[in-house]
């Protein structure tokens, strides 16, 4: 091995270990402490108003509640319209915890598995700029519950609902000691092209997606 190339490997094998402290200090410490923004698009209509037309224009739906006491009534509407039974596996919060279920329903706290059809779960955050939404993985909320059931119900409030993308990091920074194991971005109900590029629901996740937007506690 010639001279250059092995002062080359060294580098290299050095910045992995982090024992170049110039380069991890200067290169690497301010850019996490102070990550820079690019680009970000505008829109003149308000925010509520965005994220509802990019979620409706991916094939997902919204309801519109003021109060948790409305959570029911909404999901049953939703349910009834579909025709789908009132069946739900749901993540637990301190929203889903309080839900006053009617003895119409059967409702189970676990992750979800291929035999489910329905869950429903509390958003971290909802994102204006792309109408969509964001889960955060953990003990309360396994990640079986956004991808396995055919239909996707999911509570947003409205005091979670961030102008752009950047804007979830930001709170995540702010309010997470450290990021859970898996931060998911929905955008719509599964989809698919591949076959004749014609548009096929639900090819890899649910095929219906409904948002339940609060508007207050």
């Amino acid at each position: 091995m010639n001279k250059a190339r092995e002062t080359i490997l060294a580098r290299i094998r050095h910045t992995l270990r982090g024992d170049d402290k110039t380069l991890n200090d200067v290169a690497v410490k301010p850019p996490l402490r102070q990550p820079s923004c690019g680009p970000q698009p505008s829109w003149q209509e308000d925010d509520v108003s965005r994220f509802i037309n990019k979620l409706e224009g991916v094939a997902g739906s919204i309801s519109h509640i003021s109060s948790t006491d409305e959570v029911v009534p909404a999901i049953t509407a939703y349910l009834q319209q579909h025709d789908i039974p009132l069946n739900l596996v749901n993540a637990r919060s301190s929203i889903l915890d309080g839900i006053a279920w009617s003895d119409d329903f059967m409702v189970e706290q676990r992750k979800a598995t291929g035999a489910d059809t329905t869950v429903l779960t509390e958003a971290y955050a909802g994102v204006a700029e792309t109408g969509s939404l964001v889960l955060l993985s953990g003990a309360d909320s396994p990640t079986s519950l956004n991808f396995l059931p055919d239909n996707y119900l999911c509570i947003l409030k409205r005091e979670n609902l961030v102008r752009h993308i950047e804007g979830v990091w930001q709170r995540l920074r702010q309010e997470q000691t450290g990021l859970p194991r898996a931060i998911n971005f929905i955008t719509g109900p599964s989809r698919t092209a591949d076959v004749e590029q014609t548009i096929q629901l639900g090819a890899h996740g649910p095929r219906r997606l409904h948002v339940i937007l609060l508007e207050q506690i």
